[in-house]
This record gives C-alpha cells, sequence and structure tokens, in this order.
C-alpha cells in the first residue's frame, strides 16, 4: 500500500502587529483532500496573546473578545496535529510562517515548516485582488477563517492543491502537553452548515483517543452559543454511544473542558462578572452538579478624575471616528491638568487608561496586581471632558 499523499493545509494568522515581539491573536487552519480539493478540516479559534491587541481597526478584534480565549500554548497540540506531515499553504507564506515559528519557538517547540506553497506568490496579487480575478467569494477579510476559506479556493482555482515534488511536509517535534480542545471562535454562525452534522461528517476515529478527541470538537461547536439544549445533549450522548467512548470517560472529558475554561479566566488573576457568568452556565451546560464557580474579583475603581491625578496610558482608540493614539491621549491629559506618568507603580500611579478595559497588555497585568483601577480610552475621553 503506497503511503497516503500530504494534504494541504491553509494557514492564515491574525496578530497584533509586524514585528519580532507581535504575536497571534487569531488563527484558522483549512485542509483540502489532495486529489479532489475538497475541503476535509476546518479549525480556527482567537487565541490570548497577553499584550496589546494591536490595529483593532484592522483585524476587528479587542481585548474583551479575548477574555476567555485560550492562549497559543493551550491549542499548540490540536493545531500542530492537524499541520503535521501535511503541506503549509498560505497567501503570502513568509509572514505567516515567520509568526508560526515565533509562536512555537516561544513554546520551546520544534517546528520544520518543509516546503510549502504561496499564492501570492503565483498571483502576485494581494488577496482581495486575486480572488476578485480568479472568481472566488471573499467575505469579512481579515479574519482568520474567511482568508483561509479563501485562500484555499484560489488554490483549488488555480490547480495548485495537489502537491508536488517540490513540496515537504511540516514536521514538529514532541509536545509534552495535553492539548485542551478548547477554542473561541470570532463568527458563531461563520459556516454554511450546523456544527453537529459539519464535524462528525468529516471524523475519523480508528482508537479511543483519538475518538474522545473527535467528541471534544463536536462539543466545542455545539458550545459556540452558550448553550447545549435538549436535542444537542441527545446528540452528544449518542455520538459518545456510536463511537464507543464509556459514559466515565466523556463526564471525564467534560470537566476537563470546563477546567480548561476555569484556567484561562484565572490566567490575568481577575475574574469578572461575564466570567463568573460563563463559567456558571458552562458547569449546568455540561451537568457538573459538583463544579466550582470561582468569585467575581473585586477590583479597584475610581469615579472622579482630579486635577493633579496621576493617570498612565496604553494603546490607542478610535473616538468619534477619529484616531486617538497614545502621546494625543496624554497631551489630552496633561491639558486638563492631569499628572501623565509613564509606568504604572503601585503608589505613583491613579488611573490607567488603556483602548479596552480588558486589556491584557503588560501595563494593564500590573494595574491589576496593584490593584490600580483601569478605563478604557472611551471612558477617559467621555468622562474626562
Amino acid at each position: 500500500m503506497s503511503p497516503e499523499r500530504p494534504s494541504p493545509v491553509v494557514v492564515d494568522v491574525e496578530t497584533t502587529g509586524l514585528g519580532r515581539n507581535d504575536r497571534v491573536v487569531e488563527i484558522a487552519a483549512v485542509r483540502l483532500h489532495p486529489e479532489t480539493g475538497e475541503i476535509v478540516d476546518e479549525y480556527d479559534t482567537l487565541v490570548q496573546p497577553d499584550r496589546d491587541v494591536g490595529h483593532t481597526s484592522i483585524h476587528g478584534i479587542t481585548p474583551s473578545m479575548l477574555e476567555l480565549a485560550p492562549a497559543f500554548d493551550e491549542i499548540l497540540g490540536d493545531f500542530a496535529r492537524r499541520l503535521h506531515g501535511q503541506i503549509l499553504v498560505a497567501h503570502n507564506l513568509p509572514f505567516d510562517r515567520r509568526f508560526l515559528q515565533q509562536e512555537f519557538d516561544r513554546c520551546r517547540v520544534r517546528l520544520d515548516p518543509g516546503a510549502g506553497v504561496c499564492t501570492y506568490r503565483a498571483t502576485r496579487q494581494r488577496l482581495a485582488v486575486a480572488c476578485e480575478v480568479h472568481g472566488v467569494p471573499l467575505d469579512r477579510a481579515h479574519r482568520a477563517l474567511a482568508d483561509a476559506r479563501a485562500t484555499a479556493r484560489l488554490l483549488v482555482r488555480l490547480g495548485l492543491h495537489r502537491p508536488d515534488d517540490r513540496c515537504q511536509p511540516v514536521r514538529i517535534g514532541y509536545i509534552g502537553r495535553r492539548p485542551t480542545k478548547r477554542t473561541l471562535r470570532r463568527d458563531l454562525a461563520d459556516s454554511d452548515a450546523p456544527a453537529m452534522p459539519r464535524i462528525v461528517s468529516r471524523a475519523h476515529y480508528p482508537h479511543c483517543d483519538e475518538a474522545v478527541s473527535q467528541y471534544l470538537d463536536a462539543l466545542d461547536h455545539v458550545l459556540d452559543d452558550g448553550v447545549l439544549d435538549d436535542e444537542e445533549r441527545g446528540d452528544m450522548r449518542r455520538l459518545a454511544e456510536e463511537w464507543g467512548i464509556p459514559e466515565s470517560v466523556r463526564q471525564r472529558a467534560h470537566r476537563e473542558y470546563f477546567d480548561a475554561v476555569v484556567d484561562a479566566a484565572k490566567r490575568d488573576g481577575v475574574i469578572t462578572l461575564r466570567e463568573r457568568e460563563v463559567i456558571g452556565n458552562l458547569a449546568r451546560q455540561l451537568e457538573i452538579p459538583d463544579a466550582e464557580t470561582p468569585s467575581a474579583t473585586r477590583l479597584a475603581e475610581i469615579t472622579v478624575l482630579r486635577a493633579g491625578s496621576r493617570v498612565c496610558f496604553t494603546g490607542r482608540v478610535v473616538f468619534g471616528g477619529a484616531l486617538w493614539e497614545r502621546d494625543r491621549l496624554e497631551a489630552l491629559a496633561a491639558a486638563r491638568g492631569f499628572r501623565v506618568t509613564a509606568s504604572v507603580t503601585r503608589r505613583g500611579c491613579d488611573l490607567l487608561v488603556a483602548a479596552d478595559a480588558a486589556s491584557a497588555s503588560g501595563k494593564a497585568r500590573t494595574a491589576r496586581r496593584f490593584g490600580v483601577p483601569i478605563w478604557s480610552a472611551v471612558e477617559f475621553l467621555e468622562r474626562s471632558r
């Protein structure tokens, strides 16, 4: 029997910026059948970068959207499983490959990206232009899954989905951590087909571990809307039975999924009211009666800014249709009699102003640790008029 032919896997990342210290904030992978070009698997999730999110005006991602998103090291195993042994494809392959390499290096996992296919090199056109020229639909540009799907269709339209001898598969080293199987997708209705039939139709489960993995994929999708209704709950039970997953194993999988969400909420040291509500709802949906829902963190507050208040700034924001960079915010603060500080300290800062109050920037993490209140830039502009 001849070895299985590698499949093209189209990857797209949205990032906080373009530099060495920038991070992935959203990632998608679309796997194609190497002969027919049919989509056989899709994966996408927002990613917590543990820093400011960068150009929200480009990718549309705000810190609030990332509060419960998994970090890259949490998704590493599940993402690597889809990429290892396959052919890496991207539109502007050097860019996506570089960010994958940086993230894998941070996780101390070896990544050999092999020799892949770059649809930008094949077309010499930006993705939107290439799609228009070749009659490929592109909806919601600068969203990882939308761009990956469009690139996959473009790859097929160009006849490049059958890897030739110049292509070399991706090789990924040992990953010594268990994947959480949890994602946080940006668009709940980003597919033409319902989640359950789509996932089940693509499932392959040659042994128990893989069956549990596929079961958790399905569970993750049906929980996109935060609700597991009676019909979906029955479907999940029947799915487990058909795949030979014992009830005790299924319940343990539910518990591990729940624990992963709790860990994500605790990561920044703060449990918001929204996070507490999500965790409590998830415990009910997964029927975990003894689940412990962490208490919401009491955050420091400040209701009025007075002349001489010490204010630190991080990030930028669009307000009133105009872009407010940090230096512009600082100039406004100084003009209104506030003292602008360059850093957050326990006794030298009264307020941190961030692009979003849920910011995960270094200054925001320090502010939470020291009990310094955080306002969004919009809140600051509205309340300091």
